[in-house]
């Protein structure tokens, strides 16, 4: 999570850049490239590149903008594929929750949710607790939105208890 802007009228997070996509895919890029040029498998090199290009989709950069002197909400999500822009009022979200999702072996997953007025959830994402847990706490008091959790909830949270 990187603040880019914080003013008293503007918000603005980022999740991730275009560069950490890169960072993910290049050895498979490079992996390909190589079957191609010195072992002149074409099959075997566009497979990499291929799986390459699909690591590439995942890898999207989300911003996340909350402007007080118009009263909206901008989530601006670019990838290799994808452009979306999604704005609502930030009078519509009626809480900033952290949500833990679990599986059948013990792992877990934290996603920063937004509750609107009228039961639509916008999950934000980041790429660790702390990163979320800061979040949330941030979009909670510059939004001026109370802290629905309980006591016992924050303090599980804060000394790693599930």
């Amino acid at each position: 999570m990187k603040i880019l802007t914080r003013t008293p009228t503007k918000l603005t997070i980022k999740t991730a850049s275009a560069w950490d996509g890169l960072l993910l895919i290049s050895p498979f890029i490079v992996i390909g490239l190589l079957q191609i040029i010195l072992a002149s498998n074409w099959i075997g090199g566009g497979i990499f590149l291929l799986f390459s290009l699909s690591l590439l989709d995942g890898a999207i950069d989300e911003t996340y903008i909350f402007d007080k002197t118009f009263s909206k909400m901008t989530i601006k999500r670019r990838g290799v594929w994808l452009h979306d822009v999604t704005e609502c009022s930030t009078h519509e979200i009626s809480a900033v929750e952290l949500e833990e999702i679990g599986d059948s072996e013990g792992n877990r997953s934290y996603y920063v949710d937004l509750w609107m007025f009228g039961g639509e959830i916008i999950c934000l994402r980041s790429y660790s607790l702390t990163e979320q847990y800061k979040m949330a706490d941030l979009i909670r008091s510059y939004i001026s939105i109370n802290d629905n959790r309980t006591l016992s909830n924050v303090f599980a949270l804060q000394i790693g208890e599930p």
